[in-house]
């Protein structure tokens, strides 16, 4: 053996390894608590930040979540005795009128003096609510129609489809509303997720919006926001009627108020 050279004894060098081994085993475990906790950290984060758009979160499906949203925001609106404003239904697509399958969503409108009609793609990317009251074709039995109980309806369906676009993934929204009473019914929204997009809509939490987290009174909505909900809604508000295409479904007609009032 040479001089200055030392040997070591195999069990040390046994030890050594396994200590090594121990050592990686313990960063290996370390870094994996760690990036669990940042794990759980961005998950609760991520979870209270969606808490913070709204006032609550749906989960499952798509249908799911539209059902859930449609009884959270139905009961949250109330006329002046303290009863249910509406009740509110959600369905997707395949929708029916008289057992006749809706097929498709048609959008009319004003080209240069003459009516021209535009498809809007109906399929399970679509969301379908109804609000309805106790009157005879879902018209609400008590109270007056007033302007201010109509922008408190307006507020109900910009609610519907806040909710709807930012926990789903649905292209439109279509919101009937009830008639006034003696009335047949004749009024919907048709809400567009890429117009939302374009507006900037869909980027701002819910407050920023509708200011109030409980639905003021008709009555009492702030000028701001009943400013708001008029700027967003009005645009989307259509007079519907159905005609039948060549292959027996049921088309879905979306009229301009002006141009259905000429």
């Amino acid at each position: 053996m040479a001089a200055g050279v030392s040997q070591s004894h195999p069990r040390r060098r046994f030890r050594l390894a396994y200590l090594l081994l121990a050592l990686v085993v313990a960063g290996a475990v370390a870094v994996f608590v760690v990036l669990e906790t940042d794990s759980s950290t961005t998950t609760a984060g991520g979870s209270q930040a969606e808490e913070a758009w709204g006032t609550f979160q749906p989960a499952g499906l798509t249908q799911d979540r539209i059902q859930q949203i449609a009884l959270h925001v139905s009961a949250t609106y109330r006329m002046p005795s303290g009863h249910q404003l509406v009740s509110v239904s959600a369905s997707i697509p395949p929708v029916y009128q008289n057992d006749l399958k809706i097929t498709q969503y048609i959008l009319s409108y004003n080209d240069g003096g003459q009516t021209s009609y535009q498809a809007v793609p109906i399929s399970a990317n679509n969301a379908l609510y109804e609000m309805c009251g106790l009157g005879p074709r879902c018209s609400i039995d008590s109270g007056k129609a007033t302007p201010e109980r109509l922008r408190l309806l307006r507020r109900e369906a910009l609610e519907l489809a806040l909710y709807t676009f930012h926990y789903t993934g649905v292209g439109s929204v279509v919101t009937f509303l009830p008639p006034k009473k003696g009335e047949q019914p004749q009024w919907v929204f048709l809400f567009l997720r890429t117009q939302f997009e374009q507006q900037g809509i869909l980027s701002k939490p819910l407050s920023a919006i509708l200011s109030e987290p409980t639905p003021p009174p008709a009555a009492a909505i702030p000028a701001t926001e009943a400013a708001t909900i008029d700027g967003i809604t009005e645009p989307d508000l259509y007079r519907f009627r159905y005609t039948s295409d060549q292959q027996g479904g049921v088309l879905l007609v979306f009229d301009p108020i002006a141009q259905s009032a000429g």
